[in-house]
Parts: C-alpha cells; sequence; structure tokens
C-alpha cells in the first residue's frame, strides 16, 4: 500500500514538472517571438540599405504599369542577393554629404569643368524647384507602411536667355520624425533644359533594412556638376508631398499568412499544428517517465 502511495504520489511530481517545463517553453517562445523583442532586434542595427532605380521623365512618353512592376521587381531581386547582405551602410548625415562634395568640387578636374561652362554660358541663371511629388508603392502586411515608394521632382533653370543647359545632379535625404537628415540616393549627373517639363526626375526606391517603422520627411538637394554648394534645395516644408511619409524597411515588411487551423470533429473544438506538437511531445514524455518508475 506505501508502495502504491509513494509511486502515485511520485507520478503526480513528474507530471507538474513535465507542466511546468512545457509552460516555460511555451512562454519563451511566446516572448521571442513578440513584436515587442523583435523591434528592439531591429532598432539594434546599425546600418542602412536602400536600393533605388532612377529615370528622366519625357512626359511625352507615358509608363505603363507593367514597366513600372518590372523596375520594382528588379529592386527586389537585388535585395535577395546573397552579396547584398553586407550592403548596409552607417548612416550618413546631409553634412557629411555637403563636405564630400564640396571635396569634389575642389579638385583640379571639377575647377576646369567649371571655367569650361563659364566660358560656353555667360549669361546670369539660377535654379530652382518647381515641384515634387511622392507615391506609396508596396505595403506587404497592409499596416499602412511601405517599403517602396518614389519622389518625382522638376527642377528648372531661371534665365532671360532662352534655352539654357546644365549638367546637375541630386542628393535625396531621409528624416525620421523630424531627426537628422539620413542621405539614402545620390543620382547619375542629367540635363537640365530651363523650365523644360520633360526632364523631371524620378527616383524609385525599396528600404532594405534598417529604417523603423515610422514617419519620414524627404528633402532633395540639387548641385550643378563642379560646384561646392547645392544651387536649390527642397523638402518637406515647401511641399506637403514630402512630408511624413509612412515607410518601414523591407524586413519589417512581412508578407501576411493566415493561420492554419485544424478542425477535430470528434472533440468538436480546433487546435494549430503547434497545440497538437505540444500535446503530443507532452503525451510521449509522460509515458516515458511512467515507465521508468
Amino acid at each position: 500500500m506505501k508502495h502504491n502511495t509513494a509511486k502515485t504520489a511520485n507520478v503526480s511530481s513528474i507530471n507538474n514538472q513535465v507542466k511546468l517545463g512545457i509552460s516555460l517553453c511555451v512562454a519563451s517562445a511566446l516572448w521571442l517571438s513578440s513584436p515587442t523583442v523583435q523591434a528592439a532586434e531591429r532598432i539594434s542595427e546599425q546600418g542602412l540599405g536602400t536600393y533605388s532605380q532612377a529615370r528622366v521623365i519625357n512626359s511625352q512618353v507615358t509608363e505603363s504599369d507593367t514597366d513600372k512592376q518590372a523596375r520594382m521587381n528588379a529592386l527586389h531581386e537585388q535585395v535577395k542577393l546573397p552579396s547584398n547582405a553586407s550592403s548596409a551602410i552607417q548612416k550618413v548625415t546631409r553634412e557629411q554629404v555637403m563636405a564630400k562634395n564640396k571635396k569634389a568640387a575642389a579638385t583640379v578636374a571639377n575647377k576646369q569643368q567649371r571655367a569650361l561652362a563659364l566660358q560656353n554660358q555667360v549669361v546670369y541663371y539660377d535654379f530652382s524647384f518647381y515641384g515634387a511629388d511622392s507615391r506609396l508603392l508596396e505595403d506587404y502586411d497592409y499596416d499602412g507602411f511601405y517599403q517602396t515608394f518614389s519622389v518625382t521632382f522638376d527642377a528648372d533653370i531661371n534665365s532671360s536667355a532662352g534655352d539654357i543647359q546644365a549638367d546637375v545632379f541630386a542628393e535625396l535625404y531621409l528624416s525620421q520624425d523630424g531627426g537628422p537628415w539620413v542621405h539614402y540616393y545620390s543620382t547619375d549627373v542629367f540635363t537640365l533644359h530651363a523650365d523644360s517639363s520633360n526632364d523631371d526626375y524620378e527616383v524609385l526606391t525599396t528600404l532594405a533594412n534598417g529604417y523603423q517603422t515610422d514617419h519620414y520627411d524627404v528633402l532633395i538637394d540639387l548641385y550643378e556638376l563642379g560646384y561646392a554648394d547645392p544651387v536649390a534645395t527642397i523638402s518637406s516644408d515647401e511641399s506637403n508631398a514630402l512630408y511624413a511619409l509612412p515607410l518601414e524597411s523591407s524586413d519589417r515588411d512581412a508578407v501576411y499568412v493566415e493561420e492554419v487551423y485544424i478542425e477535430n470533429e470528434h472533440s468538436g473544438g480546433s487546435l494549430s499544428w503547434l497545440s497538437i506538437s505540444f500535446l503530443a511531445g507532452f503525451i510521449g514524455l509522460r509515458r516515458r517517465m511512467i515507465n521508468k518508475i
């Protein structure tokens, strides 16, 4: 009789220990998969990764939806390439980019190029932005924050001398919720034709990693080739289209997958695969422990 009582108590103790262990495992798994922990891990990222494609827009040639999608697909293929896993770069501020461009403009080659430009165009002219626009394009998890977006701007040359041309490039920045301007793209050199509407410039961008889910402002600095300082600037202060874009990097924009449940007609309830796995494991472990007693 004493032997049976001791055996029953021992079995009860083992059951309690097994239940406690399973509870701790479940709690740990749920905690590790929680959005709070995942966000904490992602915030610790130091680098930023972006992939962009740019083009000069001709108002007489309309891009089809198919062509636009093909360009976005090309960006996603860049993100997936293993060689790009280490392509994240440290944050570079607007001040750092401006200092770099000043240094580049001080080189002998740039001075010669600037002098040649002044000889060819002796009239006075300056630059301005006619306007800028943005489009939010891809949000896989439907949370209202997008990983892919585009910025389009129209820069003009202001002069009374007619069709003045100038070679320019632009630097683009993002500011997270009023924070510092962080560089995300430098355009190639392209040519402006006075106040033509056929030289709008579009930058299509996918944020790959390092960008928290938040609202971002955009700033664009326009440089004339060979000059040290920006010749025109437009930002969220001048254009609402560049203000508070809801963005996040693709590592936070997971594709939504609906959870699958298995109906159990005998019990009248429903169990997920996770619940079934835990239940099967618990039953098997309990039997092995009882058999050892």
